[in-house]
């Protein structure tokens, strides 16, 4: 892990050492093992640099054979044997054992097309000096961030929001629409930032800002969910198991100790199963768990590390008022960005714990979102399935799918169903994904915001790229845009959290190759009835405990409802309905205080109260400064 930062002037200017350590000093907790700048005209790079223990650490900006290019990269390319092999039968000479040095190589062979057979995870920004051009690219799902913006003639860059705004000729404003849709989806969509004007490189993208200042944003790699099609199961397990041994294996070829974060549910569970395979010796398993029974895992995880023969350590998570306001307003400073995820905090305490045992850890995230392990995948795909029956009278179909929803969320769901008859599959979708309903947001948002927002509608943009995804069935095309968006918000927060600690996460599950394996699988693969990750169990069944596999699981969720009607109510209570956040204006202070006092009373809507005290302790921390 490490960080990157720069500054690109428009014309003649050039980028002083005063400017680079600016917004490199914002950032300089990616990489506390030095910090080194780059100087071309009117261009300047610098990185961060952390020393990953027995892996090849190389700081940077590195150079091609005679200078032409430059790159400063936050990531790891995971088969740069193979390549820097390719390259150098190709005759090109390597200064360094860096596994970054072949993006400068492929770059000199290929041109634009030097990412289709790199494997790794990356942020990264490339001088072209000869052309005088500017290449910032990010891997193909977003596991590393990048952000830039252009104010006052100037391109700035950086592996996070905070070195953006380090230079005062960077306005800090809300972006409204990303407003929008953070309270309706619990996201922003790919490529924009709660931040007016300053934007993300959208994962699988290069931006490209020419010598004569324009620019273009090229999409290089994207996924594509084929047609559903018969299958065979044997077959499927077999190459689902192979492609995730080899990713677990480029993944901590070069690691020791390696921490896993480990839960005991079936993803963080295989990840540690197969690395074990490789060397259970170098292994520590970290898990967090709860006072509070109904939310604690722990047993699930020891007993998954004693299957495994992996050694397990364990942090418990109870903040009182005082240490939750200091730690929570931690982990918004590192975030960057308002996150709905009420377990951020016990993650941010669990990362704090895991920099104790290693310096690098590997993650199950991107399995619920590949393999439709979301409930709202299965509730969409029951609702399709009923409306499709009632369109042919289909009584048998009618009968199974009713019988289904009832058994497995109760009677509910299936009035909703009955009254969402003559809705649009997309319509179906975005009601499930929503967390503040249309109707609830339009009470929410003041007259004001509205205003602001100008006409701008997320549950059009979400209904549209709905129907745009490159998938043709419900469940598909909900995790099509669950990857796109949700996903890099996900892995801002793993990313985020661990960089805080000086620890670099990586995420096998999130290999393209398995992403690429994911998407070709039918539904009945992926859902078999009400039975989620269905080819992921199958794969698990002989490696893990049934128990591990066939078992609810939540992550690592955190018992904020308890908490929020608890100890923390107070606090929340008084910041949310407070002077300074009621007079920015932003809500209607009746719906305000009628979703703070439905949640205190009732427990429901605790998502809803944890995303307004987020936001507001992000303004504060962000916009108000």
């Amino acid at each position: 892990m490490s960080g990157i930062a720069g500054i690109l002037k428009a014309g003649s200017g050039t980028v002083t050492d005063a400017e680079l350590a600016r917004v490199t000093g914002a950032i300089a907790h990616r990489g506390s093992d030095g910090t080194k700048y780059f100087h071309d005209g009117n261009l300047g790079m610098s990185h961060c640099f952390l020393k990953i223990p027995s892996a090849v650490s190389v700081p940077q900006p590195l150079t091609n054979e005679d200078g032409s290019l430059a790159i400063v990269c936050d990531g790891r390319v995971y088969n740069h044997a193979e390549l820097r092999s390719q390259l150098e039968s190709k005759g090109h000479r390597f200064s360094t054992p860096s596994d970054i040095e072949v993006l400068l190589h492929l770059y000199e062979e290929e041109g634009e097309d030097f990412l289709r057979q790199v494997n790794g995870m990356y942020g990264f920004a490339l001088w072209d000096s000869g052309r005088r051009k500017l290449l910032l690219g990010r891997d193909r799902v977003g596991v590393k961030p990048l952000y830039f913006t252009h104010a006052g003639g100037s391109l700035f860059f950086g592996s996070e929001i905070k070195a953006i705004i380090a230079d005062p000729t960077v306005k800090r404003r809300v972006n409204f629409r990303a407003m929008s849709d953070f309270f309706a989806l619990s996201y922003i969509f790919d490529g924009e930032t709660m931040f007016e004007d300053i934007e993300a490189v959208p994962p699988g993208c290069i931006y490209h800002l020419e010598a004569d200042g324009k620019s273009r944003m090229q999409r290089y790699w994207d996924m594509e969910f084929v047609p559903d099609h018969a299958w065979d199961e044997k077959e499927l397990v077999a190459e689902g198991l192979d492609i995730l041994t080899r990713a677990v294996s480029l993944e901590v070829a070069d690691v020791k100790p390696l921490g896993i974060h480990l839960s005991g549910g079936i993803d963080s569970s295989f990840i540690t199963s197969l690395a074990a395979e490789i060397d259970r010796d170098r292994i520590i398993t970290l898990s967090a768990g709860f006072r509070e029974q109904e939310y604690d895992e722990r047993g699930y995880a020891r007993r998954a590390a004693e299957k495994a023969g992996v050694r397990f350590e364990e942090v418990e998570v109870f903040p009182t008022p005082e240490t939750f306001m200091d730690t929570m307003l931690k982990v918004i400073w590192h975030v960057d960005e308002p996150t709905v995820s009420p377990g951020i905090h016990s993650f941010y305490v669990l990362n704090e714990f895991s920099a104790r045992h290693a310096k690098v850890i590997l993650g199950g995230q991107g399995s619920n979102e590949l393999l439709a392990g979301y409930n709202r995948y299965i509730l969409a795909d029951i609702g399709d399935r009923f409306a499709r029956a009632f369109k042919h009278l289909n009584l048998p179909a009618l009968y199974r799918e009713t019988r289904k929803t009832q058994g497995f969320f109760g009677l509910k769901p299936f009035k909703r169903m009955l009254l969402e008859l003559g809705s649009t599959p997309g319509q179906r979708a975005l009601r499930i994904v929503s967390t503040f309903a249309p109707q609830e947001k339009e009470k929410l948002f003041s007259a004001r915001l509205k205003s602001d927002l100008d006409g701008y509608s997320t549950e059009q943009r979400y209904l549209e790229r709905f129907n745009q995804a490159n998938a043709d069935t419900v469940i598909d095309r909900m995790m099509y845009l669950d990857m796109k968006s949700l996903m890099p918000n996900i892995l801002r927060i793993l990313d985020r959290t661990c960089a805080a600690f000086g620890v670099e996460a990586r995420t096998p599950f999130l290999d393209h190759h398995f992403v690429e394996y994911a998407t070709k699988l039918s539904d009945d693969a992926v859902l078999d009835g009400t039975e989620s990750k269905y080819i992921l169990k199958k794969m698990g069944e002989g490696i893990l405990r049934n128990d591990t596999i066939y078992r609810d699981k939540s992550g690592f969720a955190a018992p904020v409802t308890p908490w929020l009607q608890g100890h923390l109510r107070k606090d929340s209570r008084d910041i949310l309905l407070s002077e300074r956040a009621l007079e920015r204006g932003y809500f209607s202070v009746d719906s305000l205080r009628s979703f703070i006092d439905q949640h205190e009373r009732t427990g429901k809507g605790v998502w809803q109260v944890w995303m307004l005290l987020i936001f507001e302790l992000w303004h504060r921390d962000f916009i108000d400064r």
